[in-house]
């Protein structure tokens, strides 16, 4: 699919107001709030599906033929090594908060175009069920492979009245970092479910295990869990 372009408004400027903005972060942020009520978007996110997830938010820069410098937030082109090729063709979105903006299609040869700064994404799309299902049947392995574990979560279990091994399996995501595994210890809330405001301890599928401070994710999702399974909490 080729989403539709639009020419209605002129590509940003950097020498309009909004340039007075002090850090990349606000930049961005800007940029994202135009962007996501314009009406193209589904367009891009469908040839760009890992933007803003794997692929970081960029803002890039150059100057056209005019003399002008224009600047925008990169929403297609060629991703590799975990950057923007800037010398190929690429499309920048030229929207600031109320200016709606325009996609910009650049030819990287015959500019000189360079990268202003980038904030990461929320991590990689989540896999598809049978990645997932084989997710946790490497974490639940690796528990029962681990006596310490296991006399762990016996008595656990038996003070809370759980089940007889985890069961829980949650994804977690801080900005450009994403954790899925089985949830091993926390604290319970009133209702018996697990408080994700508190920290967890979780079991990857790696076997590896790690205590998180989950009010400070961006996002959780229950992935497995009862009542509680696919509930999501952003923020």
């Amino acid at each position: 699919m080729t989403p539709p372009y639009s020419h209605a408004d002129q590509p940003h400027d950097d020498e309009e107001p909004l340039d007075f903005l002090s850090n990349i972060g606000e930049d961005v942020s800007a940029a994202q709030q135009a962007l996501f009520v314009h009406p193209e978007l589904a367009g891009w996110l469908e040839r760009t599906p890992g933007l803003g997830r794997e692929i970081p938010w960029t803002i890039v820069s150059f100057t056209d033929e005019t003399g002008r410098r224009v600047s925008g937030l990169v929403v297609a082109g060629h991703f590799t090594n975990g950057t923007w090729d800037l010398t190929t063709e690429f499309v920048l979105f030229t929207g600031r908060a109320r200016y709606s903006g325009t996609f910009l299609t650049v030819d990287g040869t015959t500019v000189n175009a360079r990268q202003r700064g980038s904030v990461p994404g929320v991590g990689p799309r989540r896999p598809d069920c049978i990645t997932l299902l084989k997710e946790l049947q490497a974490a639940s392995m690796a528990w029962a492979a681990r006596p310490a574990l296991r006399a762990h979560w016996a008595v656990f279990a038996a003070a809370h009245g759980c089940q007889a091994m985890p069961d829980t399996f949650v994804e977690l995501r801080f900005q450009d970092k994403c954790y899925r595994g089985l949830i091993i210890d926390g604290t319970l809330n009133s209702t018996g479910s697990w408080d994700m405001e508190q920290c967890v301890e979780l079991l990857l599928p790696t076997g590896r295990t790690v205590e998180l401070l989950a009010d400070q994710a961006d996002s959780v999702t229950f992935l497995t869990g009862g009542a509680q399974y696919d509930l999501k909490r952003f923020g």
